[in-house]
């Protein structure tokens, strides 16, 4: 498990991004409850991939970049709400873009 005072510096990260990634949303006519759906989903997402009991061991020596996990959460949330969307304002690359 990551120590508390990492886990609240990947939650500044998170809300930073999410506020971003639902901007992002909005503007590709995503509605607004499912933008918060998918920004609730992707958080569960980066949580669990921060959380992963399997590389804490790891993550002693080595720090996630929180932006890629990010990208990583909010990519596969999207994918799974709307899979179209990988295509266009959903792939990686253009989460990315968004979040510079």
């Amino acid at each position: 498990m990551v120590p508390n005072l990492d886990q609240d510096t990947y939650s500044v990260h998170f809300a930073r991004f999410a506020a971003k990634l639902e901007k992002h949303l909005l503007s590709n006519g995503v509605s607004c409850s499912e933008a918060d759906i998918i920004i609730e989903d992707s958080s569960t997402i980066f949580f669990d991939k921060l959380n992963k009991p399997k590389k804490a061991f790891i993550k002693l020596f080595k720090k996630q970049d929180p932006m890629s996990l990010f990208i990583e959460s909010a990519n596969q949330a999207i994918q799974k709400r709307i899979p179209e969307a990988q295509k266009s304002f959903g792939s990686y690359n253009a989460i990315e873009d968004c979040l510079k």
